[in-house]
């Protein structure tokens, strides 16, 4: 993951034909990166938020043009599986099999719902 200081920001793009009509624009190390908002208060808060981070020191992904603090809160995120398997792990000594039958084809069925394609 490379990480770079050079960050530099523009001003909010309106772009009425658009659902989400405004737009913030950032480059990090020359890649230029966007976000698109509903409204411009929502747009104004996130750039305000990546320059607040920019103005801090903190370095900026290239690839996703994410700031570092942002990255590391991704990683750290719950999983479905992790949350999935820590539920099942706390149950299953303590639960007949017909329990566990129902516990696994209530997982299995949901599942789908929280995993991305």
């Amino acid at each position: 993951m490379a990480m770079s200081y050079k960050v530099r920001f523009w001003e909010i793009r309106e772009r009425p034909d658009r659902r989400k009509g405004f737009e913030v624009r950032w480059t990090v190390s020359g890649r230029e990166k966007s976000e698109s908002f509903l409204t411009k208060g929502l747009a104004e808060s996130r750039r305000a938020k990546l320059m607040t981070a920019a103005r801090d020191g903190e370095p900026f992904d290239t690839q996703s043009g994410l700031p570092a603090s942002e990255i590391r809160a991704l990683k750290q995120r719950t999983t479905w599986y992790v949350l999935a398997r820590e539920y099942i792990e706390q149950r299953w000594d303590r639960t007949p099999g017909n329990t566990r039958r129902t516990l696994a084809d209530a997982l299995a069925t949901v599942t789908p719902a929280f995993v991305e394609t």
